[in-house]
């Protein structure tokens, strides 16, 4: 069961926990062996095939336990060094095409020389101090340093542009969170980063993870605005990202997730537990993604459509709820992607047309009943 962050005695804890497995965010989740899609007349509960892995015993966290790709150790590759002066006052780009490809020399020879490393999953900043941040300058300070810090926010702070988030950080609403405004959030070629309880209403994409970033975790916050970009960017290969109990609200994009000119390989990522409370598409919209994990989410009252796989992007979507979203799951006509669904309840929504073939994710995860996302999700889901 997902804690959202806590008060500050639980937030000590922070400082002498050490994340060792992938284990599953919940350890009494509903039967995953009673199926749950429902078939296409409206309000129908019917079902298609069933079968999900079941969850190793879950590790605490003062705000929940990572779960998907954002944990699941493996070989990364080195990420390329980015232009930041280019990106520094750019808002977010339609579409979700936040990204450059700018390579380093250096890190392409130690590449060619070591291969890809190996990461044990997120820990965020939970090795290092942690610290307090009231204004953008002082974040802006605490995110760009070089060593490992858990940086607490609370109240409202104007951003005032764009701010980058450096490797090992975590970003972390305390209290009755924060709210970030007037800027956004780029992880640009970070390491090892969590950003949870916070809220952001903004004019453009909220967060941006782009340049080759890997093991991110964006968990627990709610977003809203956008003006028609996605809330939540993950492209330019981007890999190993996790999004969970997020609530989007009042936004014509959710998240976007892969570039039309992304490259095969990377944009691995989970999204489950996630509340899309009347936005109207991408929920997300994948292209180019070499897997893509979509579980647990409620869908309500999304206009135009609820996931998509584009450009041969792998997409599984199980255990969601879709509650007034007519096309629940679609591919894309002219660059289709490859999309499996299992285990959706589909009430006043249709049935997906189903293509080609979709890999197992390799980690461990549990699915909660179909029947209780709403209360589950609906009640749960965003900053505190």
């Amino acid at each position: 069961m997902r804690l959202h962050p806590l008060a500050s005695a639980c937030l000590a804890i922070l400082l002498c926990v050490t994340v060792t497995s992938c284990a599953g965010h919940r350890t009494d989740g509903g039967d995953s062996d009673t199926p749950t899609e429902a078939a296409s007349d409206p309000g129908s509960e019917e079902a298609d095939e069933s079968g999900s892995p079941s969850a190793e015993p879950e590790q605490e966290w003062p705000f929940g336990t990572p779960v998907g790709w954002a944990a699941q150790p493996g070989p990364v590759e080195t990420a390329p060094e980015s232009d930041e002066a280019d990106r520094s006052d750019e808002g977010g780009a339609p579409n979700g095409e936040d990204g450059a490809e700018d390579e380093d020399s250096d890190d392409s020879s130690a590449q060619e020389s070591s291969g890809p490393t190996e990461h044990p999953g997120v820990t965020g900043g939970a090795d290092g101090d942690t610290v307090g941040a009231t204004d953008a300058d002082t974040l802006v300070e605490h995110l760009s340093s070089d060593e490992p810090l858990v940086v607490e926010v609370e109240g409202d702070i104007d951003l005032d542009g764009t701010i980058h988030v450096g490797s090992d950080k975590t970003l972390l609403g305390v209290g009755e969170g924060a709210e970030l405004t007037k800027g956004r959030l780029v992880v640009d070629g970070s390491t090892n980063v969590i950003i949870a309880n916070v809220t952001m209403n903004v004019d453009a994409t909220a967060i941006s993870v782009q340049g080759g970033a890997h093991h991110v975790w964006v968990d627990g916050s709610t977003f809203s605005g956008g003006d028609g970009d996605s809330l939540v960017s993950v492209t330019d290969g981007a890999d190993h990202v996790t999004l969970s109990w997020n609530r989007f609200t009042d936004a014509e994009a959710a998240i976007g997730i892969g570039a039309d000119d992304d490259a095969p390989g990377a944009l691995r990522v989970s999204v489950h537990h996630n509340f899309f409370d009347g936005t109207t598409s991408r929920h997300p919209r994948a292209r180019n993604a070499e897997h893509v994990h979509v579980f647990n989410n409620y869908f309500r009252d999304n206009p135009d459509y609820g996931v998509r796989s584009a450009h041969g992007s792998n997409v599984l979507v199980e255990g969601n709820y879709f509650e007034r979203t007519p096309l629940s799951v679609s591919t894309q006509d002219d660059e289709p992607g490859n999309v499996v669904t299992r285990d959706n309840l589909l009430v006043d929504s249709d049935q997906p047309d189903l293509r080609g073939e979709v890999p197992e994710p390799p980690y461990v995860y549990e699915l909660d009943d179909t029947v209780s996302v709403p209360d589950l999700v609906g009640g749960r889901a965003g900053a505190l």
